[in-house]
């Protein structure tokens, strides 16, 4: 019989849990849970009959008795086989790694075609944040950027590994870049919590943000004539609604499921295809 955990519900694990909990019974279905922490996301799975892999830098931290925690570090080859796996759910793990394509690589290399993947990570993207890098080149007017006080949240005792804090948050326009030549669909951006300054703000400036995104395409649209014409102003028309979807203007953060569309040798080739002769 499996314990009942009582995981705080708050913060974006409130619409992780949500989401989770509308999908499908999932017997017979793995799913990797890195960074796993203490268990709450695994234990979530768990309930819908998956088989879950708890992977993370400091598996002690991992509360769920039924699952069990192993050591894996984000930022090395995961000790999973290639296309093993049908969901990964990686929860405010991206934004401590330096090398996030390596990251979602390898995730790719352990999920099976048309297997999905839960990421979220805080947003850089919303207004109050692109405001504040303005500023002081921080996430939050009032906080210092990251410095080496504070850049490193967690050393590991028995190796000499470092774990960064929010050196390395991502914007929605680089993740989707590093998604997209990582063989990945972004299907869905879900709605987290609201930003009240980015709300704020967005009556005041969201006028501007549409203004200067289609001057910008317009400005480039004729720019890499190497790309047929179809295939780049979808890519950057695309980009364009990106830019002012409410989902990256005032929700504070990212919480999008992406499905593996390609093995990496495939997106790579196809990559090739639109480079310049």
């Amino acid at each position: 019989m499996k314990n009942n955990y009582n995981f705080p519900i708050e913060g974006i694990h409130r619409h992780v849990v949500k989401y989770i909990k509308l999908l499908p019974d999932l017997s017979g279905q793995v799913v990797l849970d890195v960074p796993c922490g203490n268990g709450k996301a695994s234990y979530e799975f768990m309930k819908k009959g998956a088989k879950v892999i708890a992977l993370d830098l400091f598996p002690e931290f991992m509360k769920v008795s039924e699952i069990g925690a192993s050591y894996a570090d984000l930022s090395e080859k995961l000790p999973i086989d290639d296309e093993s796996v049908d969901y990964i759910i990686c929860q405010e793990g991206i934004e401590h790694m330096p090398n996030q394509l390596y990251v979602l690589q390898e995730f790719n290399r352990v999920l099976k075609k048309n297997g999905v993947a839960l990421i979220t990570t805080p947003s850089n993207s919303h207004i109050r944040a692109r405001l504040s890098y303005f500023l002081f080149e921080t996430d939050f007017y009032k906080r210092m950027p990251p410095t080496e006080i504070d850049g490193v949240w967690f050393a590991n005792s028995n190796q000499e590994k470092l774990y960064f804090g929010h050196l390395f948050l991502l914007s929605v326009q680089h993740l989707q870049t590093l998604l997209t030549i990582s063989g990945f669909r972004t299907e869905r951006r879900i709605k987290t919590d609201v930003g009240s300054t980015s709300l704020i703000l967005g009556f005041i400036l969201y006028p501007i943000f549409i203004l200067f995104s289609f001057l910008t395409y317009f400005s480039y649209k004729n720019k890499n004539q190497h790309v047929d014409k179809h295939t780049r102003t979808k890519i950057l028309w695309d980009r364009v609604k990106l830019n002012i979807l409410p989902t990256t203007l005032i929700y504070k953060d990212i919480f999008w499921i992406v499905r593996k569309m390609d093995n990496l040798d495939v997106t790579v080739e196809r990559l090739k295809s639109m480079q310049r002769k």
